[in-house]
C-alpha cells in the first residue's frame, strides 16, 4: 500500500529589519492525528482543522505566537522526537533584499518542502504527500523533481492555529530563529537583538539610528532603507 505523508509548511520572521526568515516543513505521522469538527473535509489527507490525538503529549500543540516561550521551548525537542521528518531552511537578508520578503519566503517553503519530500521518499520511493501551507499563498512547486506524487494542496489561513503539522513547523521555526537572535545579541550586545528578536520596536530603531546598521539588516525595509538615505544626506551635506 502507498505510503501518504500530510506536510505542514509554516515561517517565522517575516516582519523583522533583521535576519533570516525561517521556514519549517513538517510531518506527523498520521496515527497521532485527528480531524476536528470544524474541518470541511473528513478526509485526513485534504482536512484543513486537524489536531493531535487526546492522549498524546503534543495534544495541546497550536500556533507557536500563542504559546509562551517557556513552552515553545519545551515543546521544541518533543515536535523534533515526534516528527517522521522535517526541513528547515533560512532565507538571508540579502536575499530577502534581493528577491523582497513574499518571493523569499515562497522560496523557503518550496526548498523546505523539496527537502522533507527527499528525506520520506528515500526511505518509501513511491509515497504520496499533500502540502498544508498557512496563510494564503502556495509556493510554486510543479518543477521539483517529484512533483506528480503531490497529490494536494492547500493554503490555509491561520492555518498555525488550524492544523497540527502546520502548528509543528511554526514552533520549529519560531525556536529556531529567537535561537539565532539570541546568539547574534551576543555579538552586537548594543542593539537588544535578544530582546526585539530583529522586529521593529522603538528600541530597536533607535539602537539603527545610535549605532549603524548591521551586515544582517534588511536594507530593503522601510526604517533601515531610511537610515541608508539619511546617512547619505549627511556625507553629502559634509561633501559640500
Amino acid at each position: 500500500m502507498t505510503k501518504h505523508f500530510i506536510i505542514g509548511v509554516d515561517e517565522v520572521g517575516r516582519g523583522p529589519l533583521l535576519g533570516d526568515v525561517v521556514v519549517c516543513a513538517l510531518i506527523f505521522d498520521k496515527a497521532i492525528l485527528s480531524i476536528k469538527e470544524d474541518s470541511l473535509s473528513t478526509d485526513l489527507p485534504t482536512a484543513d482543522s486537524v489536531g493531535i490525538s487526546h492522549n498524546h503529549a503534543l495534544s495541546a500543540l497550536t500556533d507557536s505566537k500563542k504559546l509562551s516561550e517557556k513552552k515553545r521551548e519545551a515543546l521544541f525537542s518533543l515536535i523534533e522526537q515526534t516528527a517522521s521528518a522535517h526541513q528547515v531552511v533560512k532565507i538571508s537578508a540579502s536575499l530577502i533584499d534581493q528577491l523582497n520578503i513574499l518571493q523569499a519566503t515562497l522560496l523557503g517553503m518550496k526548498q523546505a518542502v523539496a527537502g522533507v519530500m527527499a528525506q520520506m521518499l528515500a526511505q518509501y520511493p513511491t509515497a504520496t504527500f499533500s502540502v498544508m501551507v498557512d496563510g494564503n499563498r502556495l509556493p510554486v512547486l510543479f518543477d521539483l523533481p517529484n512533483y506528480q506524487q503531490i497529490t494536494h494542496e492547500q493554503a490555509i489561513v491561520k492555518g498555525d492555529g488550524k492544523h497540527a503539522c502546520i502548528s509543528g513547523a511554526s514552533v520549529i521555526a519560531k525556536v529556531t530563529r529567537d535561537r539565532d537572535m539570541v546568539a547574534l545579541s551576543k555579538l552586537y550586545p548594543d542593539y537588544g537583538i535578544e530582546q526585539h528578536k530583529g522586529y521593529p520596536t522603538a528600541a530597536h530603531i533607535q539602537a539603527i539610528e545610535h549605532y549603524g546598521i548591521l551586515p544582517m539588516h534588511r536594507k530593503s525595509f522601510a526604517p533601515v532603507k531610511q537610515r541608508i538615505l539619511d546617512k547619505k544626506g549627511e556625507h553629502t551635506v559634509n561633501i559640500r
